[in-house]
């Protein structure tokens, strides 16, 4: 199996996408609260710095001139403060993303995110580092391990869940270079949801990688004036415990989501 770097696709059309929904989970569940649980089980680096040419012109680059309109969005908030520099432009990684809606907020967090690589490794102990990430007794923390993210996270889990009543949300972002991402996604999926945990599932829908039997929000980038490249479209797989709650999420989102749309098809 060989290693995955995402630099060459930081910013892509199916990165606002996800992220754009990992964001809205995370708000939704924050304004119930001032805390949150997050884990990530790919989390990739906290940044990248967008060079042309690359993938991010057809997905990010496309809303740089629409970021005045989106302010309704945290997500775009967040890039627009990060971005006020435009010729070297940054775009922040999930987990980066989480940790700056969060503070933001002036919540607390409880973060664990893994990644196997050890570039990636380095560059969120550069990042906790410079950024004076408080440490793990603080009500806020933000723990990187350089492990395998599905058994990490299933471990957190089991650890944990019982006695953590703050919402918490779970990313699964895996890069799906090895054929068994796909079951091992599934499992931590279905473990997380029965635990209580809030999951967003990243798919691609050109793979036919998707979940079954889960809401899910489709977008084809084409229909919106974006560029996937290679790819035509990705969804978000959510789950969560049955219940009120779970249904005004998917309330929220829906209204997100409708929204957002509707702003990139006018413009």
């Amino acid at each position: 199996m060989g290693r995955y770097d995402h630099r060459i696709h930081a910013g892509n059309a199916g990165d606002l996408w996800k992220h754009f929904l990992l964001l809205e989970a995370a708000d939704w569940l924050l304004a119930s609260g001032g805390s949150l649980a997050y884990a990530e089980s790919h989390a990739g680096r906290p940044e990248y710095i967008l060079n042309a040419p690359g993938e991010w012109q057809g997905g990010v680059g496309r809303v740089w001139p629409l970021l005045p309109s989106l302010t309704d969005f945290c997500y775009f908030q967040i890039l627009a403060e990060l971005n006020i520099d435009r010729n070297r432009p940054l775009y922040p990684g999930s987990a980066r993303l989480i940790y700056e809606l969060v503070r933001r907020k002036d919540a607390s967090l409880k973060a664990e995110i893994w990644d196997t690589d050890p570039d990636v490794s380095a560059s969120w102990r550069e990042f906790i580092s410079l950024a004076a990430v408080p440490e793990p007794d603080h009500a806020t923390m933000l723990v990187f391990h350089q492990e395998d993210g599905f058994r990490g996270v299933l471990s957190r889990l089991r650890r944990f869940s019982s006695v953590d009543l703050q919402p918490k949300l779970l990313f699964i972002d895996p890069p799906y270079i090895d054929p068994d991402d796909i079951r091992l996604a599934e499992n931590l999926l279905s473990e997380a949801k029965a635990r209580g945990w809030i999951v967003l599932w990243w798919h691609m829908l050109d793979m036919k990688t998707a979940p079954k039997d889960l809401a899910a929000f489709e977008l084809h980038f084409t229909d919106v004036g974006l560029d996937g490249g290679c790819w035509q479209s990705a969804a978000v797989a959510l789950a969560g415990p049955d219940g009120e709650a779970f249904e005004h999420l998917l309330g929220q989102m829906q209204k997100q989501i409708k929204k957002f749309i509707k702003i990139l098809k006018c413009r």
